[in-house]
């Protein structure tokens, strides 16, 4: 047994005697689906676009610059597709042991694998939202209005500029989905970080909430975390092919109904 199937028995292990499992994910659960992360030497999205692009106020004093980088990333994320990571938290979800995700992530792809019950602490790129009227609108429809020359895109609603529905720097998180986000730590008896560095608050509180509610906590993350030595377990391998080395033990011992 090699070290990825020996860690991925342990992780199966602990989801089958788990009740209430909650998962946190972060940018690296995605990039397997074609979407950069942030932080990773050489590919990360901080090394190539200026900040001050996705802060609030450099938004509103220049919304066109950031409509520039979108045009070049927005194909990037519409062709994503959810990977095993996705498939894997969709079908935990479906088995009644996963009550959640808590997602630090904003390109849909868990929706997309199934999940139901996801809480996104940083808002969404599926769509714009109006400064002026709040309306919500459809981000595949303004970029396309991007491309054919209107920057910023306009709200059809009133006019006003049309901002993504995410969160940026100076803004703070939708209440909702972090209360949420709270109520699933505390009663969380398994804890799993994916693709998170557990270093942007107020994410990295969430694995110190469960830990102080007794829940065990697994870390699959490439890089080390914050929380390495608090885990239980701790997978640096790659997610993807961790989670279909998960699945195919799942799929085995877990009877079909």
């Amino acid at each position: 047994m090699n070290d990825l199937t020996s860690a991925a028995k342990k992780f199966a292990d602990m989801i089958l005697s788990s009740e209430n499992a909650v998962a946190l994910t972060g940018a690296g659960i995605s990039t397997e689906s074609g979407i950069p992360d942030y932080r990773s030497p050489g590919t990360g999205l901080w090394e190539k676009m200026d900040q001050s692009v996705v802060s609030l106020e450099g938004f509103i004093r220049n919304p066109s610059k950031y409509y520039e980088y979108a045009i070049g990333l927005h194909p990037i994320r519409q062709a994503a597709r959810p990977n095993p990571a996705h498939t894997l938290l969709a079908g935990l979800e479906q088995r009644g042991i996963l009550k959640g995700v808590i997602t630090q992530n904003v390109d849909g792809l868990h929706q997309d694998a199934g999940s139901g019950e996801v809480h996104e602490l940083h808002g969404s790129l599926r769509q714009v939202v109006c400064l002026s009227c709040s309306s919500l609108h459809s981000m595949d429809e303004a970029m396309e209005r991007v491309v054919s020359g209107e920057n910023p895109p306009l709200c059809p609603a009133c006019g006003g500029v049309l901002k993504p529905n995410a969160v940026f720097f100076g803004e703070m998180l939708p209440t909702t989905p972090w209360q949420k986000s709270l109520y699933l730590a505390r009663k969380a008896d398994l804890f799993i970080a994916i693709g998170s560095s557990l270093q942007v608050s107020p994410a990295n509180t969430l694995p110190d909430v469960a830990l102080q509610a007794g829940a065990r906590l697994v870390i699959l993350n490439l890089m080390p975390t914050p929380f390495d030595t608090d885990a239980t377990l701790v997978i640096q391998e790659k997610i993807g092919e961790f989670a279909s080395a998960v699945t195919s033990i799942l799929d085995s011992e877990t009877p079909e109904s």
